[in-house]
């Protein structure tokens, strides 16, 4: 049995495992649990690795290429020259083994209260802050110490790095 990649329809991985596993296909989506900002607050959400993709295990009696092509969520065969590129076996052991081993863990980049950061780009660039909380979805609150005070300003994450990280 051989692992094909599946390119799906936007945001309909899961969907496509779903109905693939109605005919009989095995379909393997990797999915891990991330750390975001939502509504200003810190949230757990788990997440498919690889959007937009899915692997599925085919063999020699397995449902036909056309109608996997033709199952709701999928789009296509990831293919090179027109033929669908399998993927090596001992690749998808090593992702579901790792996906396994993290099942129960969280992945973030998000910021701890008390972080030290640096402010790469704005009024404020080249000053180092500490990370208060969330403002928003894309925003921080950080305190900068000017003229001897502390000082909140909203800064975006997208300017803000890690002290000894080159992004956030």
């Amino acid at each position: 049995m051989d692992w094909f990649l599946l390119q799906t329809k936007s945001r309909e991985e899961l969907r496509a495992a779903e109905n693939l596993l109605r005919q009989g296909v095995e379909s393997f989506c990797p999915m891990i649990c991330v750390e975001k900002i939502s509504r200003g607050k810190r949230v757990e959400v788990t997440e498919v690795l690889f959007p937009g993709y899915l692997f599925v295990q085919l063999g020699e009696s397995s449902v036909s290429a056309t109608s996997i092509r033709s199952t709701r969520g999928v789009s296509h065969f990831v293919s090179s020259s027109g033929r669908p590129i399998k993927v090596p076996s001992d690749l998808i052991d090593q992702l579901q083994r790792r996906v396994a081993l993290e099942e129960n863990q969280v992945a973030s980049r998000l910021p701890k209260a008390g972080e030290r950061m640096n402010i790469m780009d704005g009024p404020f660039r080249g000053l180092d802050a500490v990370f208060y909380q969330p403002d928003g979805n894309n925003r921080a609150l950080v305190l900068v110490t000017m003229l001897n005070q502390e000082v909140k300003a909203s800064i975006s994450f997208a300017n803000l790095s890690r002290v000894n990280d080159s992004s956030l």
